[in-house]
């Protein structure tokens, strides 16, 4: 073990320093987003819909925010800034009047330059006034943005489930369940349109590899979507047709979409209102399809919205047990799961905003034409039963000289209750702070609440939370936090209350504009049930994790060098530590004479135990996001092209293949399994702008 790790340790070092003194280089709007979102994602395990993410950053690249005449939501749009970045912009500007260059935001307290450079790809500086002329057709036609994206993807070894073609089953006159119905293709297309910031159109058709598109059960893609969004519209603010979301308050009650949570960005805490808003992605789940419309009534905001979709669900004589949510219908079994469930919901939203002060109602009811009656154990014992649900909340932010108080209370219908509150403030510029106290009771559980959490679940979990963010000298800046949570009540994989904590420590360090580095060290220690066997009886006992990264950044010329070194160990109640690590070398080059860059990366990984997995961001073709898990040992590598063929059309391929070095002979299970020990993958995707 020792000799193994000192021999990465020395191929890390050689890698870090034996490249020449690097010269500046620009990051692009979309590698820029991409390290944003690394940044929200490093430290969490669930699945993230990194396409909407993708598209409102690059929407707001398309359309930049006028800082001159730009709101408290409009800057919420910024993922980055803080509550307090955000409110110091606006006083700022409340203070001293317009801003004439962007150089000026280095003016502004609790704003350096790392954060400048973050905000450049999306803000001007204009003027006050904004246009709402009315919007003719040949308007749309001569200055309206039309784009076209075709994605492939494919697996280069062949999978269990395509071994063989279904076949009728004499005796059940069924497809055959373990076999795959379609081809090992995954197909997307997706068409955007948009005029300015006020006219939005979008389709999106997919197939995931495996599902059918030619046969007997399906015909065509096996997801659509499609919606319509307007943009101030006389007394409308918003107007949504088709596929949406709704997002209102910090997220107890109605927000289908991405939630803050635990990240280096420590006071980032909790999600923004964003309100009604277009949904383009692939994910086949978290959505509303129907209508919706926000009215400006003076200082008051009303939103209501109506949707009737239908999913997936293992249905049997009118009732499920849980919702089928991976959007996979590859086998007859999945397949018989497709729109099984009418799923209805009604629900709007009231907000007042003051100059210091806003605070708003929201309330949502679902209904289900099948009853949800899960199997009952004792960690689900308070999940949501039957076929009907209302929830309603208040939520409220308050600026006090230089504090900022938030919250929000949720009730549902069968007396659960979600409370979340907190406060953010900044004593000096230099130094930042955010408290935060949640209350999530057992039976407080719901369709559609994304907040601050532990888990990925809404319910049975107490906390308190505090994160600091301090920059002592130029160029540094140190982002620590604490939290301490417990669950009162049993839940997945722990059969008893149990109780946690997790600590944080980032030290970043831009030694030029072309040179970054930080430090992240990472400590947790909850509780979990004994992984024995032989115990009758479910014993819960401690469990300790130590994660550290080290991450190198520098371009020199076209090049740009990222060198990562990441690291954890675990050990369950008094066993002995396991070990986990890995060593990556990033190399992107964009050619001067042709449209062409090129992504390489190269990595090693040795992770023990399954406790001990890591994760690790990868650059991707448009419009995808790569975090693949390691565990055991081996190695990968992947190769990305990005070449603009013309003005309007741009290709993107991508190649990656993993190769496990412990002695397995095959990969993954089920339908999935792989017979040897490597797995490769290709991608392409191509864009058309007309």
């Amino acid at each position: 073990m020792v000799k193994r790790l000192l021999a990465l340790f020395t191929y890390f070092i050689v890698l870090c320093f034996c490249n020449a003194r690097a010269q500046d280089a620009v990051s692009t709007t979309e590698q820029l987003i991409a390290d944003i979102f690394e940044q929200y994602t490093a430290e969490s395990e669930d699945e993230v819909d990194y396409e909407t993410f993708y598209e409102d950053l690059m929407y707001c690249s398309q359309n930049p925010i006028n800082l001159n005449r730009t709101s408290r939501e409009e800057l919420q749009r910024l993922p980055f800034l803080s509550d307090n970045q955000i409110e110091s912009i606006q006083a700022h500007i409340y203070q001293y009047g317009q801003l004439n260059t962007i150089y000026e935001l280095q003016l502004i307290e609790g704003l350096d330059m790392t954060d400048i450079r973050r905000m450049i790809p999306f803000v001007i500086i204009g003027e006050t006034t904004k246009d709402y002329k009315k919007i003719y057709w040949h308007d749309l036609l001569s200055h309206g943005k039309n784009e076209l994206f075709m994605r492939f993807d494919k697996g280069i070894e062949t999978k269990e489930g395509y071994q063989f073609l279904p076949e009728e089953d004499e005796n059940t006159a069924t497809l055959n369940s373990k076999t795959y119905l379609g081809n090992s293709i995954y197909h997307s297309l997706k068409y955007r349109f948009h005029f300015k910031d006020r006219v939005q159109v979008g389709f999106t058709a997919e197939k995931d590899a495996g599902e059918q598109f030619f046969g007997k059960m399906h015909l065509g893609y096996d997801f659509y979507s499609s919606y319509v969004q307007l943009n101030d519209f006389g007394k409308f603010k918003t107007i949504v047709v088709g596929d949406f979301k709704a997002n209102f308050g910090i997220g107890l009650v109605l927000r289908p979409d991405f939630g803050m949570g635990k990240s280096s960005y420590v006071l980032n805490v909790t999600p923004r209102n964003s309100g009604l808003k277009k949904y383009g992605s692939t994910d086949e789940n978290n959505f509303f399809r129907g209508a919706g419309a926000t009215v400006r009534l003076g200082k008051f905001e009303i939103s209501s919205f109506y949707s009737s979709k239908m999913i997936d669900g293992d249905t049997a004589n009118g009732t499920f047990s849980s919702l089928y949510k991976t959007g996979l219908h590859r086998t007859y079994s999945e397949f018989e799961k497709k729109h099984t469930i009418t799923q209805q919901v009604i629900g709007g939203n009231l907000t007042l905003t003051l100059l210091n002060f806003q605070i708003g109602l929201t309330a949502v009811h679902t209904k289900l034409d099948n009853n949800l009656i899960p199997e009952k154990s004792v960690y689900n014992y308070f999940y949501f039963t039957g076929n009907e649900q209302t929830t309603a909340g208040i939520f409220y932010r308050w600026r006090w000289q230089k504090i900022n108080m938030f919250g929000e209370t949720a009730v549902a219908d069968n007396g659960g209750v979600a409370t979340l509150n907190g406060f953010s403030f900044s004593p000096i510029s230099q130094v930042s702070l955010v408290a935060l106290q949640r209350h999530y009771s057992p039976e407080f559980d719901t369709f559609y609440a994304t907040s601050f959490s532990e888990t990925s679940r809404i319910n049975n979990e107490n906390g308190i939370y505090l994160g600091v963010e301090i920059r002592p000298f130029k160029k540094w800046k140190i982002a620590t936090y604490a939290d301490s949570y417990q669950f009162p009540w049993p839940k997945y994989g722990i059969d008893a209350p149990s109780i946690g904590n997790d600590y944080l420590l980032q030290i970043d360090f831009a030694a030029q504009r072309n040179i970054a580095m930080f430090w992240r060290l990472k400590y947790e220690k909850k509780q979990i049930n004994l992984s024995d066997l032989q115990n009758v009886i479910p014993i819960v006992v401690p469990n300790e994790k130590a994660s550290l990264r080290y991450q190198l950044n520098y371009s020199f010329g076209n090049f740009n060098f990222k060198n990562v070194l990441d690291g954890n160990l675990n050990r369950q109640a008094n066993a002995n530590w396991t070990y986990g690590v890995i060593m990556s070398q990033d190399v992107s080059y964009a050619f001067e004479n042709i449209p062409l860059k090129i992504d390489f990366r190269y990595q090693f990984f040795d992770a023990v135990n399954y406790e001990n997995r890591l994760y690790s961001y990868e650059k991707d073709v448009l419009n995808a996001f790569s975090i693949p898990m390691y565990f055991g040992l081996g190695s990968r590598y992947y190769l990305n092209f990005k070449y603009e063929l013309n003005n309007r059309l741009s290709l993107w391929f991508k190649v990656a293949q993993t190769a496990y070095a412990d002695d397995r002979e095959q990969l993954s299970s089920g339908n999935e399994t792989i017979v040897g020990n490597k797995k490769t993958d290709v991608r392409l995707l191509l864009k058309w702008d007309f």
